[in-house]
């Protein structure tokens, strides 16, 4: 894929060269055009193993998730092209409508004991091959059990406290979770947020979009049984405001868990992904970064309080987009050095992953080319994760993306089975970005130069 670096000053991208990525597209019987995630988990690879970690995705339209293990790569000669690489995959389970998830694992074991699993179907209807229609929910977050045959249990809403969308669920986009606190958070989220005329309508159905923290049991994320939500509401600003929808400005859609404070395990950053609008060409996204606070002890009452908000990645959203068009704002990943996050956008003029500085949000690199893979469809992401850091050998950038035969018409996306026509059909891409493929040789001037091998 190509890689551009950002002049500040000039407000452009510039084209610096290329970097190593790997793909894979969907088939009938995986994912097809729809792939959300991705979720890597380096603690199954061998210390010192810089191959690439075994990974989740999430296959939203077919109710699927798979995991990718055992990737092996072939060695390479100085200057030398690279080669496909090989991998095992696997279906581990079955959750309706999934896109993100949080790994479940006993802290002294090496492999995963499940996955918490963000569920969400804005259309109400899933299994719609079979009729009459199975299943009737919006979604919610499911605790989905590896190695034994459990059925997945349901994490949130629950009846104890959300009364009004217990039975229809919720619309949930993103979970991500601080390990050190035992807090989590859910992203309520439609894909219609300030669509006209769809929103009003959805909005009365499905109720409003808002970023819910949940407070889980003690074991925590530790607990192979069942996690479990103590307490759970909408998170609020520092004035007591919820995070929810806002026109103009959409609702949460991705997010994740930033930095811990250096000085109090019980303060850390979340970054937040705000998206509006269904569209592909146009639309309205941003990103905010909160610094939390989580008051009280892990068996007491507990209070999970935003101390400040601020605007973030302002460079991405606001300048890289040619004037009166808007990047799309998707999901983000902090790398490991806790200096760098990575933002997946997926609108025409921003699709692509931008790696922006953590402390300021100045934007940096822009990886693209994603879109245009596979010929005669649009592609865009939909999820990001990674381990390692720019130029570390054995660091990896994973992205799914979704797609859509026709740029115009690309939500709600198409079965592949009749009546819909193959020509109409389109192929959801996993891409893997090696990451030491690109070296930076300096961090700080506004023109960021680099070293492309």
């Amino acid at each position: 894929m190509n890689v551009s670096t950002w002049d500040a000053t000039a407000k452009n991208a510039s084209l610096a060269g290329t970097i190593t990525s790997y793909a894979i597209k969907g088939s009938m019987d995986t994912w097809q055009m729809y792939l959300h995630g991705p979720l890597v988990h380096p603690r199954e690879r061998a210390e010192g193993d810089t191959t690439i970690p075994n990974l989740y995705v999430f296959g939203t339209f077919v109710n699927k998730i798979y995991k990718f293990e055992n990737f092996t790569m072939p060695s390479l000669q100085p200057g030398e092209a690279p080669k496909p690489i090989t991998a095992i995959q696997k279906m581990v389970g079955h959750a309706l409508a999934p896109s993100t998830g949080v790994i479940i694992q006993d802290s002294k074991q090496t492999l995963a004991d499940g996955l918490m699993v963000a569920e969400g179907q804005p259309f109400l209807f899933s299994n719609v091959d079979t009729i009459p229609v199975k299943e009737m929910y919006y979604g919610g977050v499911e605790y989905l059990p590896f190695g034994h045959a459990k059925n997945c249990t349901q994490i949130f809403p629950d009846k104890e406290f959300d009364v009004v969308s217990y039975d229809r669920g919720q619309v949930v986009n993103t979970v991500d979770c601080h390990t050190g606190t035992a807090i989590c958070f859910f992203s309520v989220w439609q894909f219609t947020d300030d669509q006209d005329p769809i929103w009003a309508v959805a909005e009365k159905m499905a109720g409003n979009d808002c970023l819910y923290y949940c407070i889980l049991a003690p074991g925590g994320l530790d607990d192979a049984a069942r996690p479990q939500c103590l307490q759970t509401a909408p998170l609020q600003y520092e004035d007591g405001s919820p995070i929810c929808h806002a026109q103009g400005v959409g609702a949460v859609h991705g997010f994740t868990v930033g930095n811990t404070d250096k000085t109090d395990p019980n303060k850390f950053d979340l970054l937040l992904v705000f998206t509006g609008k269904s569209a592909m060409s146009n639309g309205e996204s941003s990103m905010k970064k909160l610094n939390m606070q989580v008051a009280g002890s892990l068996d007491g009452m507990r209070q999970v309080v935003t101390l400040k908000s601020q605007p973030f990645a302002e460079d991405l959203f606001q300048s890289f987009a040619p004037e009166g068009f808007d990047v799309g704002g998707d999901h983000a990943w902090v790398d490991e050095t806790g200096e760098y996050v990575w933002i997946s956008c997926f609108r025409q003029k921003g699709v692509g992953a931008h790696m922006v500085k953590y402390e300021t949000g100045e934007l940096l690199y822009s990886v693209t080319g994603l879109d245009t893979y596979v010929p005669n469809q649009y592609t865009y992401t939909a999820g990001i994760h990674g381990v390692g850091t720019v130029g570390k050998k054995g660091s990896y950038l994973v992205i799914a993306t979704c797609s859509c035969h026709d740029v115009k018409v690309c939500i709600p996306t198409v079965p592949w089975h009749w009546p819909v026509p193959k020509d109409v059909w389109s192929i959801g891409v996993l891409f893997v970005v090696d990451l030491s493929t690109m070296s930076l040789k300096t961090m700080t001037a506004p023109s960021v130069d680099a070293i492309l091998v």
